[in-house]
């Protein structure tokens, strides 16, 4: 007898648990009260009573629930305790287009026989399941729940990305399986690839592609029929057999375009990890290509263990024995791991394109505060499939926050992915004639300028790294605008989001200091040099000359740390505008730039007397202002009488 517990009665009705829990206590003593337990032991009830209440009530958010509830009960479960027999007969039960218990044996082997299953289906065995009548009865109500063969054998696979199914540790969200699908359908637009999955990620990827896309539209998949496979992976080739038919799933043919799907999430040993890899792209020949999707802290992080950084090096660089190049590579954005807690992903994608400009070049995107809508799922699949054309593409297409690069300067640097500050600056010549050009005097007073004659280096360091030792950061604290007030005797500036954004507008609120001890005892005052910023609705930031200020969260500030033994420091002034000029607000993504600690006297200097100048300047406009307003009231009142003075010539 199938029954379901709490939680499939749960799933079924697309409902929380709590939900089911209200509806047995609250419809007690109704008409239709909720059916019983069977058993005092257990919380399982009768799937036929279950459906029969849900017919009559109406409850839960899925009206097709009544005739789903077989798929959320034991009878479905039963199913994965024998999966090679039960993905075999479902693929059978597709194939003959119909119930299997209603057909004999030498029928199921003559309505299959046109087929070339190879190891998908052993005929020899076929005969033996099919006298498995209660499978076989199983089977055929399930897939009429379904609505057929197919449609059970799609759902058995999905579950197998349950928290307790084979694929957990490798499962991703919905929105980030768009991401990844969308990109895999514009590189299969673009050139006729046979797939070929890699692991347990790469099945994963592939059979949620393959129920996604329209039969026509079914891709090849190089996966070899082998008996040794285990039960969970002949179980996914059965389900694309269904799907592209028994002929498009086979032993891999070195004839035909591949693309290889590598995808591995939770990773315990990164020298495994670039060791598969590397057997992937040994395998690429000059029109094949590979997508590669894995953690942020091994593709495009910079990493510690010089061991590993140098294997992740090798990897990349184009040899001889593997001539594929690095084409793009991003940091993909953020919430793609299903239960990977806060794992940040990335992407390679590998592959041969038509050459640009004579060099050999790379894109690179950073994607991680990039929304998950549809708008921008299809630029990144266009950004993805653009590299992989190469060509005039790279100057045509407008790259989604993704530029190019060459290759070796790439791959060069600790980190794969760029910011704007970590681009090629000028040379040291070409700053000093810009700084004259701009310059009128102000600077040249207070520093002696001079070009080094050196290349310029990457400056910045990431912001898990500037929290180490470089700076700290002093959170804010909750105020409601009740307590914040006008400045009076004895109160204290807030600084909010609004000051963030409008540095000319600090004074213009205050707290009690009395009451802040209520409130928040533990707030800590900025102090004179303090960054203050703000992520929420864009990056912004200004430097806290002053000091003496509560910060009214969600703002928060960096305080740089002077340490003597560094060579290169933070600058409150460099650090306000690399925040303000970040593009996202995950901080975890943020860059920030360094300078010589040598040269933290002469930056001081010009912070100083561009300080005070700034404040000349808003008082000149201050004054015009006035000047305007006083002229126009005078002259609309009557008061003053203007006409224009004719200049006169000087002999």
């Amino acid at each position: 007898m199938p029954t379901l517990t709490m939680q499939s009665i749960a799933d079924l009705t697309q409902v929380r648990r709590e939900v089911v829990s209200v509806w047995r206590s609250r419809s007690t003593g109704s008409e239709h009260p909720f059916p019983p337990r069977l058993s005092a032991d257990e919380l399982l009830f009768d799937a036929g009573e279950i459906a029969a209440w849900l017919d009559v009530t109406g409850r839960g958010n899925n009206p097709e629930a009544p005739l789903e509830v077989l798929l959320h009960s034991s009878q479905f479960e039963q199913l994965r305790e024998d999966l090679d027999a039960a993905s075999t007969l479902l693929l059978v039960h597709d194939l003959v287009g119909g119930p299997l218990a209603t057909l004999t044996a030498g029928e199921v082997l003559a309505g299959t026989a046109a087929y070339e299953l190879g190891a998908l289906v052993a005929r020899e065995h076929l005969a033996e399941l099919l006298e498995r009548t209660a499978l076989v009865r199983a089977i055929d109500e399930l897939a009429e729940a379904a609505f057929s063969g197919r449609g059970l054998l799609d759902r058995l696979i999905t579950s197998f990305a349950r928290p307790d199914g084979p694929w957990a540790g490798e499962a991703l969200t919905p929105a980030g399986t768009s991401v990844i699908l969308e990109v895999l359908r514009g590189l299969l637009d673009q050139a006729a690839f046979r797939l070929d999955p890699q692991g347990r990620g790469g099945l994963l990827l592939t059979t949620a592609l393959s129920a996604l896309l329209s039969d026509e539209l079914q891709p090849a998949f190089g996966l070899d029929s082998q008996e040794g496979q285990d039960t969970v992976t002949r179980a996914a080739m059965r389900m694309l057999a269904a799907h592209a038919g028994p002929d498009a799933v086979g032993p891999v043919d070195d004839g035909t375009p591949h693309l290889a799907l590598f995808q591995h999430q939770d990773v315990q040993d990164p020298h495994a990890f670039f060791e598969q890899l590397e057997s992937v792209l040994l395998d690429l020949g000059p029109r094949d290509a590979a997508v590669v999707i894995g953690p942020c802290e091994l593709l495009v992080d910079g990493i510690g263990d010089e061991q590993v950084r140098a294997t992740r090096h090798r990897l990349l660089l184009p040899t001889p024995q593997s001539p594929a190049p690095l084409r793009y590579v991003a940091r993909l954005p953020k919430g793609l791991s299903r239960f990977g807690g806060r794992r940040r992903l990335a992407m390679w994608v590998f592959g041969t394109a038509a050459p640009h400009a004579g060099t050999d070049w790379t894109v690179y995107g950073e994607h991680a505060d990039t929304p998950l809508d549809a708008s921008s799922r299809a630029a990144i699949a266009a950004d993805v499939t653009a590299a992989l054309t190469g060509g005039t593409a790279l100057t045509a297409h407008a790259f989604l926050r993704s530029t190019r690069l060459a290759t070796p300067a790439l791959l060069r640097r600790r980190d794969l992915v760029l910011t704007p500050f970590s681009r090629p600056q000028r040379s040291g010549g070409e700053s000093l004639a810009r700084l004259w050009e701009l310059d009128d005097g102000l600077l040249g007073q207070s520093l002696t300028l001079g070009a080094t004659g050196e290349d310029g280096t990457d400056p910045t360091l990431a912001w898990a790294d500037a929290l180490d030792g470089f700076a700290r950061e002093i959170r804010g604290t909750r105020l409601t605008s009740d307590v914040i007030g006008a400045p009076a005797a004895g109160s204290v500036g807030v600084i909010g989001p609004q000051e963030v954004r409008e540095p000319q507008r600090l004074g213009e609120r205050a707290i009690d200091r009395l009451v802040l001890e209520k409130v928040a005892a533990r707030s800590t005052f900025t102090a004179p040099g303090d960054v203050v910023f703000t992520a929420e609705g864009g990056a912004a930031a200004f430097v806290d000359t002053t000091g003496g200020h509560v910060l009214q969260a969600p703002v928060r500030a960096l305080r740089c740390l002077p340490e003597p033994r560094r060579e290169r420091v933070l600058h409150p002034q460099a650090l306000a505008a690399d925040i303000a000029g970040q593009k996202g607000r995950d901080r975890r993504t943020w860059r920030l730039r360094t300078i010589p600690a040598e040269a933290v006297p002469a930056l001081d200097a010009a912070a100083l007397r561009l300080q005070e100048r700034r404040a000349q300047l808003r008082r000149q406009l201050s004054t015009l202002d006035h000047l305007e307003d006083e002229l126009i009231q005078a002259v609309a009142a009557g008061t003053l009488a203007a006409t224009v003075t004719t200049p006169t010539k000087e002999n």
